[in-house]
């Protein structure tokens, strides 16, 4: 018992004697009697300067306590003449009795007004780096960077500024609650977030629980709310925004991260998921879901200060929502299982992009409709007309050209399926599109749709590998009705019947009027039953042979139709100008055969037909009926507002050879006569 009474009297006389060795230290000591030798160290040590403004204040018990500011600490050469980061107050305590047990119990510190400014130089080193050691020299890890976390009341950060490059964190307000491993702790954090020069600072608010063990590296935060206002650049209304997280399971050793649910708000759309990572570590690799509620994409728009395009549908971009399943990993990303409604249609299918650096991407979608003309800019009243483009011998100047900038970079493979498509007032159905690009060259092949009663088939290719792009397209309808195709897509009704059509084209351009002129290649149409409207071929003729007899002109009105029982004709097309050598249009008492030239470009039209009348139609096996008169028919105007008019001067030809071959026998008899009368004979 004496034993235990004197280990105790001895102890208590080393703790009062530290005591007063402490309170001695706090008398008799001044701590600000050290700031230069402080300032040097820190100077040899890190080669920064370290400039104390502001008292140090120091008590010893209960707590061993630490107060100073302002103060600040400048950045090294080659930095701005700033200080790196200044503080105006900081206080720092640790309890002193358990310091006599070798525990480290520090108390709630306090760090008001700090500004750190964090930023690179022209070299990309920063100037958080290289604190007065070697850079070349590999950091040691720490022997206590797997232990437990210090035991510590609190952290308090008040009215401070962090900064980086041009993105600052203004009015920073930090709450941490009690610190210490295993145990919840409590953070709440406020600030000002601007993302870079000229932007509009967004507030943000965060409360959260985190949980952390060192030891087995594994770290929990449940829950996880964050949230605060945001304003456009293009708007002066603040949108509310939100992000939250009932769990969050990080686990550095397994190289794992979990949050089976989370939410995003933004205005008013709203944005739900999970999300699942492996390999977090060595090699990053996520998974999970989306799901985005239906929201009006205009609306959002608008309050994002984007302005929404004017469209011939004033109702389109009316709803937005989405879902799907998400990857990323191995520098590739992919969602599959995607479904995706805008307005009234659905996308479904999958798409990934292989090679995040090089934007390689393939896809497997389907559309069940869409009408693109709803999307359209609404049709100008009074269009017009576009300046004309400055032209090039070959074809390829730069001047002629259309900018197609993005498909010399796009790489993509993948297919497209529509059921239902309408585009430039065309109604297609079945639509099957392959499309594969890769260092400028796109081919888009196979095309095909049904459309009019008839199937489609096309093979394009878009070439802009050169400063100037070329546009090859091979396609051909068969079974085409005409006359609806032409309403719907020209807003023309000059054609009708059913049959095939096939174009074999090249451009050096992908629009506009450079395209017509550089158009070249060969058009074909062989159609069967239809009729050309908006010219009466008959009701010419008859004109033709009044004229021819010397007739009156015949009495009545022209159909402004010409029914035929085949049409056949091709062009070939030299920078937009088509040229006709074989037009040929039959019926059953008359036969058209003509040639000519159409310009697609200001749509001049200039034909020269003959029109022969059968006095009976062929019978079956014969080639041609008999002949009663042929008559020549010039047609000129324009491909819109066509003129049909007799050739007067192949009329006129035609009479005088008429006469000759009725008086040819005669003739040649008295000239027999005369002759014999000459000779004697």
């Amino acid at each position: 018992m004496r034993a235990l009474r004197l280990v105790g009297i001895v102890l208590g006389g080393l703790v009062a004697l530290i005591i007063i060795l402490l309170l001695a230290v706090r008398l008799f000591v001044n701590p600000n009697d050290y700031k230069d030798r402080i300032a040097r160290e820190v100077k040899t040590s890190t080669g920064r300067e370290l400039t104390l403004s502001g008292p140090i204040k120091l008590s010893v018990f209960p707590w061993i306590a630490l107060e100073l500011g302002p103060a600040s600490l400048g950045n090294p050469p080659g930095f701005s003449s700033q200080p790196f980061a200044a503080v105006q107050h900081v206080a720092v305590r640790v309890k002193l009795l358990p310091l006599l047990h070798k525990e480290l119990q520090i108390g709630r510190i306090e760090i008001d007004g700090l500004d750190l400014r964090l930023q690179k130089n022209a070299s990309g080193e920063g100037n958080w780096q290289n604190f007065g050691g070697n850079s070349a020299q590999p950091e040691r890890p720490s022997s206590s960077s797997t232990g437990s976390l210090p035991d510590l009341a609190g952290v308090a950060i008040k009215d401070s500024r962090f900064s980086y490059q041009d993105m600052v964190a203004d009015h920073v307000n930090l709450e941490l609650g009690h610190v210490t491993t295993g145990t919840p702790i409590p953070v709440k954090l406020k600030l000002d977030l601007t993302t870079g020069a000229g932007a509009k600072p967004m507030t943000l608010n965060a409360e959260l629980e985190a949980t952390l063990d060192p030891v087995k590296k594994q770290y929990r935060i449940a829950p996880f709310e964050i949230d605060g206002s945001l304003t456009p650049e293009k708007s002066s209304t603040a949108l509310p925004w939100k992000f939250s997280v009932p769990q969050l399971n990080i686990d550095l050793a397994a190289q794992t991260l979990s949050a089976p649910n989370f939410s995003a708000q933004l205005a008013s759309a709203q944005l739900a998921g999970s999300l699942e990572g492996t390999k977090i570590v060595a090699a990053p690799a996520f998974k999970g879901t989306f799901k985005l509620d239906p929201v009006s994409l205009r609306d959002l728009m608008g309050k994002l200060g984007i302005t929404p395009p004017v469209t011939r549908d004033p109702n389109v971009l009316a709803k937005l929502a989405a879902s799907g399943t998400f990857a990323y990993g191995s520098n590739a990303a992919a969602a599959n299982g995607l479904n995706i409604q805008l307005d009234d249609t659905h996308l479904t299918g999958k798409l990934a992009v292989t090679n995040l650096e090089t934007k390689a991407a393939n896809f497997n979608l389907g559309i069940d409709r869409i009408n693109l003309d709803r999307y359209r800019p609404p049709e100008e009243a009074n269009p017009k007309s576009a300046a004309p483009a400055p032209t090039h011998a070959s074809g390829k100047g730069k001047a002629s050209a259309q900018s197609s900038d993005p498909l010399k970079t796009l790489n993509v493979n993948g297919t497209l399926t529509i059921n239902t498509a309408t585009a430039s007032n065309v109604t297609l159905t079945q639509v099957l599109v392959t499309i594969a690009a890769k260092d400028g060259l796109t081919h888009i092949a196979p095309v095909r749709a049904k459309l009019y009663g008839g199937d489609y088939a096309g093979d394009i290719t878009i070439d802009d590998r050169e400063t100037t792009p070329t546009l090859k397209i091979d396609q051909t309808m068969t079974g085409i009705d005409v006359a609806p195709l032409l309403k719907d897509f020209a807003k023309t009704q000059r054609v009708s019947g059913r049959g095939t059509v096939t174009t074999n084209l090249t451009a050096h351009s992908l629009g506009g009027d450079a395209l017509m002129k550089t158009l070249n290649g060969r058009v074909t149409a062989n159609l069967d039953n239809g009729a050309i409207e908006g010219v009466d071929l008959w009701f010419e003729i008859n004109r033709a042979v009044a004229l021819i007899q010397k007739q009156g002109m015949p009495s009545g009105q022209s159909t402004g139709r010409t029914r035929f029982d085949a049409f056949k004709v091709s062009a070939d097309l030299v920078n937009g100008v088509a040229t006709t050598k074989d037009l040929t249009i039959n019926s059953q008492n008359l036969r058209v055969a003509g040639q000519g030239t159409a310009n697609l470009i200001n749509d001049a039209i200039n034909y020269q037909l003959k029109a022969t009348i059968l006095k009976e139609a062929p019978t079956a096996g014969a080639a041609a009926g008999k002949t009663l008169a042929d008559i020549p028919l010039n047609i000129t105007g324009t491909l819109t507002n066509p003129t049909v008019r007799p050739d007067l001067e192949q009329l006129a030809k035609a009479r005088v050879q008429q006469e000759l071959d009725k008086h040819k026998d005669e003739l040649q008899q008295k000239l027999q006569d005369k002759l014999k009368g000459l000779f004697g004979k």
